[in-house]
């Protein structure tokens, strides 16, 4: 058994070491900036005012596979509904973009409960479409540190940004409701904490395009125990919904980081080191319960299995980045092995194996 701890302490020195240059410069983690997605923009000047704009956002994390150590996704599933009044005394055909230039699905576009389908892409300014107020720095959810981003701004590069566009028919005086839902991933940054944060930018400048914006309403609903940090003046109305009516637009486009919850253990520590040398811990945790409890056959056994999670809960998250992941795997496996070796050996021998080692 002394090889085997020898081992497992010499593996999990080494994973520390590993993890203090990463945590450091993020180079072995994963970074990625989102495009950001945002409000319908008129590409003709019209009398057309929004009497109330209803922006639902809900936030769903795609979990990573049971074996996988990884991060998950997160995804918006994202519905605006618009109340728009044609203010003149014809009917009148608008051409609309919506800026989204990164991956989205689930595009179903309708005015007055009647499809309709997108006609095609255009390329925007980038100040006609965000303004003026930009969000550079991220913030983290669990700490609320402001920081610069290390990996690469995907729209910082260029001056345009693509949206999609559609027709829409308003007739004469009259409201109508245009809705327009879909599904975008966020931006992911790692390398600042052992938690991930993730970033959604949704743009309110385009609103101020039309002659008038009399109501917005906002309403997030984030995973359940994640952390979240929203620039605009939101309530939390709920553990995790977070909602908030303004009379007038806003200045600032909606920014918003959420950092969900990474497991019971995992949840305790911001830094890799620590939750890394928790392990460790964990080990002569288990050590000291099972010299006191070693003739309780099945309670030792209870705890071997809730320790085994407790390493799982620790060790499935990116605490190495690449390529040094397959480190945690290895980890893991000396983990278990050793936890096994120290339950047989102060859990004392049944009749028959005491038997059948004499013989």
């Amino acid at each position: 058994m002394k090889k085997i701890l020898f081992l497992f302490i010499f593996a999990s020195a080494f994973s520390t070491l590993l993890a203090q240059p990463a945590a450091a410069n993020g180079t072995s983690f994963f970074e990625d900036s989102a495009y950001p997605t945002g409000h319908v923009l008129p590409l003709e000047e019209d009398r057309v005012s929004i009497v109330s704009e209803e922006l639902i956002i809900e936030l769903e994390e795609k979990l990573p596979s049971f074996f996988e150590i990884a991060n998950g996704t997160m995804v918006a599933n994202i519905q605006v509904t618009y109340q728009m009044l044609n203010q003149t005394d014809e009917d009148i055909t608008i051409p609309i973009a919506f800026p989204q230039p990164g991956e989205t699905k689930g595009w179903n576009i309708t005015l007055d409960e009647n499809e309709i389908s997108l006609s095609g892409v255009r390329d925007l300014y980038l100040d006609d479409v965000m303004g003026q107020h930009k969000q550079e720095k991220w913030i983290h959810p669990r700490t609320g540190e402001a920081y610069t981003f290390g990996g690469q701004d995907v729209i910082s590069d260029t001056n345009t940004m693509e949206a999609k566009t559609f027709d829409v028919t308003l007739k004469a005086g009259e409201t109508h409701d245009l809705v327009v839902a879909y599904s975008t991933k966020l931006g992911i940054d790692e390398s600042i904490n052992l938690h991930p944060v993730y970033r959604l930018d949704y743009l309110l400048h385009p609103a101020s395009y039309w002659s008038d914006v009399e109501e917005l309403f906002i309403e997030i609903t984030a995973p359940k125990f994640s952390d979240v940090n929203v620039n605009l003046d939101l309530a939390k109305i709920e553990n995790h919904i977070y909602a908030g009516v303004f009379d007038t637009l806003p200045e600032e486009n909606l920014v918003l980081f959420v950092t969900p919850s990474s497991g019971i253990l995992t949840d305790l520590f911001d830094s890799r080191v620590l939750a890394l040398l928790s392990i460790i811990v964990l080990v002569l945790l288990y050590v000291v319960i099972i010299r006191k409890l070693k003739r309780k056959k099945l309670l030792t056994l209870f705890l071997l299995i809730l320790f085994v999670l407790a390493g799982y809960d620790l060790l499935s998250h990116k605490i190495l980045g690449y390529p040094f992941t397959f480190v945690q795997y290895v980890l893991f496996v000396i983990y278990v092995v050793l936890l096994s070796v120290i339950r047989r050996r102060y859990t004392p021998k049944t009749k028959r194996n005491a038997a059948k080692q004499k013989k």
